[in-house]
């Protein structure tokens, strides 16, 4: 019988810190969408798993990305947040870089400092459609190829020419991981989610798991349900949620071991507002209603009451394909 992942690695800072480096610095992470990197000198500085990462547009419009840290003694070279620079230079001692992140000066340090040594950390970066990735290894597998059959499922939606409209952020308090087990499963919606029950054909629910790196759920919908009845998972946190002539690309970002970034960004294909104020309602209700349940599964799993259960074979496939992604993952590195 499939088991549930070991409660252990849902409350435990040392279990989260093994996979910052198992998984999140291993894999192509959603980081931006295209419109907030556009003219030169844009950038986005934010931190994913606790890794402050750096991605600006240069002047020859190629996108750079870096560890947004000084090597001299860690300060940041942007703001978080987003905005635009004109160089990349430390905001703490005005060390200046070029725009390969090589250091070209040491503000009047003294002394001579190795560039070799002392040049800003890059990491690759590249683009999908409205999306821009990130990955810490500097020579990954590229991206497309990474998505691997994802890219064909999503392009017949037309999605390179999605726009974006929308931004939300929400801040949850448990792990990352609890989130997502509660994305990967339907067993639930009957019981917490009456919009979204009212909206599908819960019997027509399935789950295929088409390549390692994704899974596919789909069900039938109602007539003039605002969702699509599809619904995408990448490993390892983002979710892509159709409607009709929209998405809802969503991001699962661990803050730390306990809490959890919930970013939803809304693209359209020419939708109406009412569309997509349809959309919107439901996913922050379905939002809604998540949060509430998930917090008070973490504060179980925090109690130490909880023993690992059995998975259902027909409703928790996806759990256990992401679980064990992430004992494969843990136990390779550690």
């Amino acid at each position: 019988m499939l088991r549930q992942l070991d409660p252990l690695a849902y409350v435990s800072e040392g279990f989260y810190q093994r996979e910052r480096t198992s998984v999140w610095s291993t894999q192509w992470l959603l980081a931006a969408v295209t419109n907030e990197l556009q003219k030169p000198g844009e950038y986005v500085a934010r931190s994913i798993a606790g890794w402050p990462v750096l991605i600006r547009r240069n002047a020859d419009h190629q996108l750079t990305a870096f560890l947004n840290v000084c090597p001299h003694r860690g300060g940041p070279i942007a703001w978080p947040g987003e905005g635009r620079i004109g160089n990349l230079v430390c905001r703490y001692h005005g060390w200046a870089f070029d725009s390969d992140g090589r250091l070209l000066s040491a503000r009047d340090f003294g002394d001579q400092v190795c560039a070799d040594e002392h040049s800003l950390t890059p990491l690759s970066v590249d683009e999908w459609g409205p999306l821009v990735f990130v990955n810490l290894n500097p020579s990954p597998h590229a991206l497309l190829e990474s998505l691997g059959g994802l890219v064909a499922l999503i392009s017949r939606l037309d999605f390179e020419r999605f726009v974006h409209v929308r931004r939300i952020s929400r801040e949850i308090n448990c792990n990352w991981k609890t989130y997502v087990d509660n994305y990967l499963e339907a067993y639930h919606v009957p019981l917490i989610h009456p919009l979204l029950g009212a909206a599908i054909d819960i019997e027509s629910y399935t789950i295929d798991i088409p390549e390692p790196s994704f899974c596919v759920h789909s069900a039938r919908t109602a007539e003039g349900a605002p969702n699509s009845g599809l619904w995408v998972f990448r490993y390892p946190n983002i979710a892509l949620n159709v409607y009709p002539g929209a998405m809802n690309v969503e991001r699962i970002e661990p803050i730390d071991h306990a809490r959890t970034r919930i970013v939803y960004d809304y693209f359209t294909n020419g939708d109406t507002d009412d569309d997509i104020s349809a959309m919107l309602h439901m996913s922050n209700v379905t939002l809604d209603e998540d949060q509430a349940m998930v917090e008070v599964v973490q504060a179980n799993l925090d109690s130490g009451a909880y023993r690992p259960g059995p998975l259902s074979p027909r409703h928790e496939i996806a759990l256990h394909w992401f679980q064990n992604r992430i004992r494969t993952d843990v136990e390779e590195t550690t």
